[in-house]
């Protein structure tokens, strides 16, 4: 039989990983502005000055809330992209779990447009260090596609810079244009469609005849 060991550093990283899971729920139904570290200590039902024995303030939580966050986004990518198909197949299914997964982090908390919008421009930085892993990603796939001769010859860094950006510039049109505070299943099905055509469109220009 094996026995696990419970250490200190295994009760400090639950305890952690607790925090971790209140922060993100408030920050969700608040904003990032408006949550405190007294909401966070008020949520676990501690007192705030026992959340300095794990972070030193609001901001290093939030750093680890959206690394958690990162890792677990670019698995999901990951795999997306790595099943069997052409380039145009991988691509597709990389932005349906795209997709998949902000229904997911969003749907549970009832996240407004607003607060989504909200959240994004608060942690711009932190989005901006996701994007650049995730291009380094598609890249590959796209280089790839280009040595399994799908491709023409073209700057994989372009192609996923621009995929990326056109699908994000849609998404964001399209929950600031939604007819709700609440973004619907017929707002994410909308943006699907409409992104699925652009790299269609991309697609058509740079893959061999």
């Amino acid at each position: 039989m094996i026995i696990i060991k419970t250490t200190k550093v295994n009760i400090a990283d639950r305890k952690k990983g607790i925090i971790l899971d209140v922060t993100k729920k408030l920050i969700v139904q608040y904003g990032y502005a408006k949550t405190t570290l007294d909401d966070i200590a008020g949520a676990l039902g501690i007192k705030k000055s026992s959340l300095y024995y794990y972070y030193k303030n609001k901001e290093d939580i939030i750093y680890e809330v959206m690394m958690r966050e990162k890792s677990l986004y670019l698995k999901c990518i990951k795999e997306a992209l790595e099943i069997e198909g052409s380039t145009l197949y991988k691509v597709l299914s990389y932005e349906r779990a795209k997709e998949n997964y902000l229904k997911e982090s969003i749907s549970p908390f009832d996240l407004t447009v607003s607060q989504f919008i909200e959240i994004k421009k608060s942690i711009k930085d932190i989005f901006k260090n996701i994007e650049c892993d995730e291009k380094q990603i598609l890249a590959e796939v796209i280089s790839n596609g280009i040595k399994k001769n799908e491709l023409k010859k073209c700057s994989k860094d372009r192609v996923a810079e621009t995929i990326i950006n056109i699908s994000e510039a849609i998404r964001l049109k399209e929950f600031h244009n939604s007819e709700t505070q609440r973004m619907k299943e017929s707002d994410f099905d909308k943006v699907r469609k409409q992104i699925e055509e652009i790299i269609n469109l991309i697609f058509d220009g740079i893959k061999k005849q």
